[in-house]
C-alpha cells in the first residue's frame, strides 16, 4: 500500500468520524427539541427521558446537560442539577446560560458568593445578558451591598430600558434607603411598562401609606388587589389604609367578603381589629357568622369583640325588647313571666353569637345589657326555686342559662344583687348541699342557679358534683367551676418559691391578687407564625432603630409580674425559640397561669413565686425582660425598674408598661370618690360602687368609667380603682430615667391610627421616639395612653 493510499484512507476515516459526530449532534438536538415540546405540555418525566437520550447520543452536547439540569433543579434535586450544569460548562466553557443557571442554583442553595461568581462569568461571556445583571443585583442586595446592586440593575437597564422588574427593584431599594421620590419614580415607571404589575402597585401603595398620602395609597392598593385578588399582603395593607382613613365599614365588608378565600391568620386578625371598631346598625348575617367564629377561636382579644357583638345581638327584636323592659324598671327585678316567654328563651338559647360572647370574656361596654343579664340570672333563680317539675321552656334554654352561669364565674359575680335575691340564692345553695349529702339527684336548673351566685368549688366537698350526671352545657359549668379550680389547687405544691415576699407594699399587693387573681381570662388570640426576637421586634416596630440581639435563636426572657399568665403565654408564642421564666407575688395567679399553660400544651415557660424587689439576690440574667402593668404597683416604680435592669444583659431589651398620669385622671377622681364614700375593696362594696357610679351619683365624668372593659369584672374593677398601691408617671419622668440610666428608647406599641396621627403632626420624627413630642401629643389627646404607656427600651452593650 502506497503512502498516498494510506493518506487517502486516513482522510476517508476522518470524514466518517465527522459524519458520525454530525449525526449524533443532529440526533441529540432532535431529542432535545422533542423534550422541550414535552416539557411545555407538563410531561416532565418523558422530557427527561429525551434529554437523557440526547446525552447518550452526544455526551458532549452542552444543551442536553443544561436541560437535564433544569429539570433536576425544578424538582429540587440540587446536587444532581449542579452536576448537570457543571457538565454543560465542561462541554462548553463559554456557555453563558449554563453559568447563569448554575448561579441561580447556588443562589437558591444560599451560596450567594458562588452565585455572584457564576453570574459574573455569564456577563463576561455575554456582556448584553440583562437577566444575569438583574440576578447579580438581587444577590448584591441580599448581601447588603446596595450601591453595587444599583449599579448592576442600571447596567441591565442600559441593555433593556423597558425591564419592568428592574425599575421595580430600584424602587424598592430607594424606598428602603429613604429616597422616597426616586422610589416613586421607579415604581411608576415599572407600572407604565407593565400596567398589570401587581407587586409594583402594592409596593407603591405601601410606600405612599408610609408617607401618609393615604388617598393615593388606597388607590394603588386597590389596583394591586384587582390584579392579584389572592394576595394576602395586599388585602391586609389595604385594610390598614382604610382604617387610617376612618373607613371602618368598608374595611369590614372587604374582609368579610374575602375571609372564606383567604382564611389566614393575618386576615383573621385584621377582621378582629376592624370589627372591634364597628357598631352595627343593621343586620349583617355574614359578619355575624364571622364574628361568632372570631370570638370562639378567637381572632382577637375577646373583650375587644364584645361591643360589635352586642350591637348585632341588640338587633334581635326580642332581645332588644327585654333589655328595654329591664332598664325601664331597674333596679326592680322584672318577674320571669314578664321577661321570658318560651319564644324569647328559645331565641336566647339558639343564638351562637350570644353564647360565644358569654363564654369568652366579661361582657363589657354596656351597663344596660349587664342589667338584662342580671335580670336573666334572677329569672333562672326564680325557675330553680319554684318549679318542680321544671318548665320545658327552661330545660330547652339550658344552653343559654349555662352560658350565663359561665359568664357570672368569668366576671367573678360582679352583677348587682339585692338582699332578697341573695337570700333566695342562699336557700338554693342550702338545698343543693342537702341533695349532695343525701346522694340524691341534682336538678340542672338548681345547680346552674347556685353556680350563677357562688363559685361551686367553694361548696363542701365540691368534687362530689363531678359524679352527678348532667347535660353537656351543665357539665361545662362543672368543668369551669370545679374541675379547673381543683387542678389549680393541686398545682400549688409544684410552684418554685424563688424569693420571699417583702413585708409592706409587696405583701399587700400579693394579698389582693390572692383574693382576686387578675384577670380571669378564658381565651387568648391565635398567634402569628413565630419569628425570632429580632424579626418579631422589627415586625412590631418597623421603623425603630435598635441593635439586634447578637444571637436570638434561644433568648432567655423574664416576665416580671406574670399574673394569670396571659402575657407569659403570648410572649412564649410570639418569639421563636424563647425560654421564659415567669414570676409573680400571687400563688393563686401563678397556678391559674400554670393550668392554662398546660391546657395549651406550651412547654417553654417556667413559673416561680417571687418578689421583684428581691431579684437582686439572684445571679441569673436575661436577654429580654417584660414588666407590663407591674412596676407602678411597687413602693417605688423606678427602684423596681433599676432592680430589673440589674438582671438584664448588656444589649438586652425591656418591654415596659406604666400608668399615665394624664390618661388616669378619671381613675384618680374615682379613687377620691371611693375614699370620700368609704367603699371597701370587698365584692359587696365594689358592686355598691359600680351601682352608684352607673346611676350617675358620682357625676358624668366618672360615669365614663362604665365604658371601660375593666369595669365589668370584680378583679379588673378592683385593679382599676381599688388597688392597694398605684403610681402614675409622666413622659418627662420616663425620659429622665432613660437619660440617667443610659438607655435607648425604641418605641411605643400603639394602634397604627395613633402613630399615623403622631407622624402627620411630627413628620420630622419618623421613628416616633421623641418623648417631648409625645408629651405635647398626649396633652392634646389625653386618652392616647388610656391603658398605659407600653414601650420597648434597650440597654447599651458593654464596650
Amino acid at each position: 500500500m502506497s503512502d498516498r493510499d494510506e493518506a487517502g484512507m486516513k482522510v476517508t476515516g476522518a470524514a466518517v468520524e465527522n459524519n458520525l459526530a454530525a449525526t449524533s449532534r443532529s440526533s441529540a438536538l432532535a431529542l432535545i427539541d422533542e423534550g422541550n415540546a414535552l416539557e411545555e405540555q407538563g410531561r416532565t418525566a418523558e422530557a427527561m427521558a429525551r434529554y437523557d437520550a440526547a446525552v447518550e447520543a452526544d455526551p458532549r452536547c452542552a444543551r442536553a446537560h443544561l436541560n437535564r439540569g433544569n429539570v433536576l433543579f425544578a424538582g429540587a434535586q440540587i446536587d444532581d442539577a449542579r452536576s448537570a450544569y457543571q457538565l454543560a460548562i465542561a462541554c462548553d466553557p463559554h456557555y453563558a446560560a449554563a453559568h447563569f443557571n448554575l448561579g441561580n442554583l447556588n443562589c437558591r442553595a444560599g451560596e450567594r458568593e458562588r452565585a455572584l461568581h457564576d453570574y459574573q462569568l455569564a456577563v463576561d461571556i455575554k456582556p448584553d445578558f440583562a437577566d444575569a445583571f438583574v440576578a447579580m443585583g438581587n444577590v448584591l442586595d441580599a448581601l447588603g451591598r446596595g450601591s453595587e446592586a444599583i449599579e448592576s440593575y442600571e447596567r441591565a437597564l442600559a441593555i433593556n430600558p423597558d425591564y419592568a422588574e428592574v425599575h421595580f427593584n430600584l424602587g424598592v431599594l430607594a424606598a428602603n434607603e429613604g429616597r422616597q421620590e426616586q422610589a416613586a419614580e421607579s415604581l411608576l415607571r415599572a407600572i407604565e411598562i407593565r400596567p398589570d404589575y401587581a407587586q409594583a402597585h402594592y409596593s407603591l401603595g405601601k410606600m405612599l401609606s408610609g408617607l401618609t398620602r393615604l388617598d393615593a395609597a388606597e388607590a394603588s392598593l386597590r389596583r394591586a388587589l384587582s390584579i392579584a385578588p389572592e394576595s394576602e399582603a395586599t388585602l391586609y395593607d389595604l385594610v390598614l389604609v382604610l382604617l387610617l382613613r376612618s373607613k371602618v365599614p368598608e374595611a369590614v365588608q372587604l374582609l368579610t367578603r374575602n375571609l372564606e378565600r383567604l382564611p389566614t391568620w393575618p386576615i383573621k386578625r385584621a377582621f378582629a381589629s376592624c370589627i372591634s371598631r364597628t357598631k352595627f346598625v343593621a343586620r349583617d348575617p355574614q359578619a355575624r357568622t364571622a364574628l361568632t367564629v372570631a370570638i370562639s377561636e378567637p381572632w382577637g382579644m375577646p373583650y375587644e369583640l364584645c361591643r360589635p357583638a352586642l350591637s348585632l345581638i341588640m338587633l334581635e327584636p326580642r332581645i332588644a325588647s327585654g333589655v328595654r323592659v329591664v332598664n325601664e324598671r331597674w333596679p326592680t327585678r322584672v318577674p320571669k313571666a314578664a321577661l321570658f316567654t318560651a319564644e324569647v328563651l328559645a331565641t336566647l338559647a339558639a343564638d351562637p353569637l350570644l353564647q360565644a360572647m358569654l363564654d369568652a370574656a366579661p361582657v363589657s361596654s354596656s351597663i344596660e345589657f349587664e342589667r338584662f343579664l342580671t335580670a336573666a340570672r334572677h329569672a333562672l333563680l326564680e325557675s330553680a326555686a319554684g318549679q318542680h317539675p321544671p318548665d320545658p321552656a327552661d330545660i330547652a334554654a339550658l344552653p343559654f342559662y349555662a352560658a350565663l352561669t359561665r359568664q357570672c364565674f368569668i366576671n367573678e359575680y360582679i352583677f348587682d344583687c339585692d338582699v332578697s335575691e341573695r337570700a333566695a340564692a342562699n336557700a338554693c345553695r342550702t338545698e343543693l348541699i342537702a341533695l349532695l349529702d343525701a346522694n340524691a339527684v341534682v336538678p340542672p336548673l338548681l345547680l346552674l342557679a347556685v353556680a350563677a351566685y357562688f363559685p361551686l368549688y367553694t361548696l363542701p366537698e365540691a368534687g362530689r358534683l363531678l359524679a352527678t350526671n348532667q347535660p353537656r352545657p351543665v357539665d361545662e359549668v362543672l368543668r369551669q367551676q370545679v374541675r379547673e379550680p381543683l387542678e389549680e389547687h393541686a398545682l400549688r405544691a409544684r410552684v418554685e418559691r424563688m424569693t420571699s415576699i417583702t413585708h409592706g407594699v409587696s405583701a399587700r399587693v400579693r394579698d389582693q391578687y390572692e383574693q382576686n387573681p387578675y384577670p380571669r381570662w378564658v381565651k387568648l388570640p391565635i398567634t402569628e407564625p413565630a419569628l425570632h426576637f429580632n424579626g418579631e421586634l422589627r415586625r412590631t416596630l418597623p421603623l425603630a432603630r435598635f441593635t439586634p440581639l447578637h444571637d436570638d435563636r434561644h433568648p432567655e426572657v423574664l416576665i416580671a409580674g406574670c399574673g394569670t399568665g396571659s402575657q407569659s403565654i403570648l410572649t412564649a408564642q410570639r418569639f421563636c425559640g424563647v425560654h421564659v421564666l415567669a414570676i409573680d407575688l400571687s400563688l393563686s395567679s401563678i397556678c391559674y397561669a400554670l393550668r392554662k399553660t398546660q391546657e395549651l400544651g406550651i412547654t417553654n415557660i417556667a413559673y416561680a413565686h417571687a418578689d421583684i424587689m428581691k431579684l437582686d439576690d439572684m445571679t441569673r440574667t436575661f436577654d429580654v425582660i417584660e414588666a407590663v402593668g407591674v412596676l407602678h404597683h411597687l413602693a417605688d416604680p423606678f427602684v423596681g425598674w433599676r432592680t430589673l435592669l440589674s438582671r438584664l444583659r448588656p444589649g438586652g431589651f425591656m418591654h415596659l408598661g406604666f400608668y399615665s398620669q394624664v390618661a388616669r385622671r378619671h381613675v384618680v377622681k374615682a379613687r377620691e370618690f371611693i375614699a370620700t364614700r368609704g367603699y371597701a375593696s370587698t365584692p359587696d362594696d365594689i358592686r355598691r360602687f359600680r351601682r352608684d357610679l352607673a346611676s350617675g351619683e358620682a357625676g358624668i365624668e366618672l360615669e365614663s368609667l362604665t365604658r371601660t372593659p375593666d369595669f365589668y369584672s370584680t378583679s379588673e374593677c378592683r385593679d382599676l380603682v381599688f388597688h392597694v398601691q398605684e403610681h402614675r408617671v409622666t413622659l418627662d419622668q420616663i425620659g429622665s430615667f432613660l437619660s440617667d440610666s443610659g438607655l435607648h428608647f425604641i418605641g411605643f406599641e400603639l394602634d397604627p391610627s395613633v402613630l399615623h396621627q403622631y407622624r402627620t403632626r411630627f413628620n420630622s420624627d419618623p421613628t416616633a421616639t421623641n418623648l417631648h413630642n409625645w408629651a405635647r401629643f398626649e396633652a392634646d389627646n389625653p386618652d392616647t395612653f388610656l391603658a398605659m404607656y407600653r414601650f420597648w427600651i434597650q440597654k447599651p452593650a458593654d464596650h
